[in-house]
């Protein structure tokens, strides 16, 4: 098998294509068009059509860049360019621009955020209308601020976990709260934050719920037991995020 430019010969016919590819910087064609029945080069030996033929390439597109037609604006008789389409062109750009309701800029945008007194701590601070309406909780200026409104308000018959009547943690909790706080540096196993972060020590969560022993001591053992902040420790209850493995056992 010879090389069809100079001649050489190969033992195989990829490895012509190959020298051919390499010496002479000019890949041989590998397919038929189905369209004119011209050979030509593709790289990942599937296409059908050459670029000439291919129905989606080059003028055939109806977006490509030199296949505007021209039409006359119906508004104002204006001659103008356009992509065809399988609407007809009817309206210059500068009509459709200057139309009224056809653009309409964001009605947003004009409001002036609200001062409100957040709900928790009192204090005053901008919010927009999104966060002032139809709020069943209230405004808050932060998320600190709305976690500790629900801890004081949500509780009881109002808690999406309540399951009727008060839950009596037993002997040996504050022991292993401690344990569990010193164990995980006093820091959230979830995302990370510290009490210098916090403002507090954060929360401990039971891994497996104290409901769900006979007796509630049984829950108080130190691999039953995570150290969370507070936005976590709801986001793991509320099923949000994965309970997070206790860092002695990670």
């Amino acid at each position: 098998m010879e090389c069809p430019t100079c001649g050489k010969p190969l033992a195989t016919e990829r490895g012509m294509r190959q020298h051919h590819t390499k010496v002479h910087g000019v890949s041989l064609p590998n397919r038929t068009c189905s369209g004119c029945g011209d050979r030509f080069y593709d790289p990942k030996s599937r296409r059908e059509f050459c670029d000439d033929c291919n129905p989606n390439a080059g003028d055939h597109n109806g977006n490509w860049r030199d296949a505007t037609a021209e039409s006359v604006c119906v508004l104002c008789d204006s001659s103008f360019e356009y992509y065809p389409s399988e609407k007809e062109g009817v309206y210059c750009p500068e009509c459709v621009e200057d139309a009224s309701g056809l653009l309409p800029e964001n009605p947003m945008d004009d409001l002036e955020p609200t001062v409100v007194d957040c709900e928790y701590c009192g204090e005053p601070f901008p919010a927009p209308p999104s966060r002032t309406t139809g709020k069943s909780y209230g405004t808050f200026c932060s998320t600190r601020c709305y976690g500790d409104w629900l801890s004081a308000n949500v509780v009881g018959e109002s808690h999406h976990q309540w399951e009727g009547g008060p839950l009596v943690y037993g002997n040996g909790w504050w022991r292993v709260r401690a344990l569990a706080l010193e164990r995980d540096a006093y820091t959230c196993q979830c995302c990370g934050k510290g009490v210098d972060d916090l403002g507090q020590n954060p929360d401990v969560h039971h891994i497996e719920r104290v409901r769900e022993f006979d007796d509630p001591s049984d829950a108080h053992e130190l691999e039953n037991v995570v150290t969370l902040c507070r936005p976590c420790h709801r986001k793991v209850e509320t099923g949000v995020v994965a309970t997070p493995v206790p860092s002695d056992e990670k």
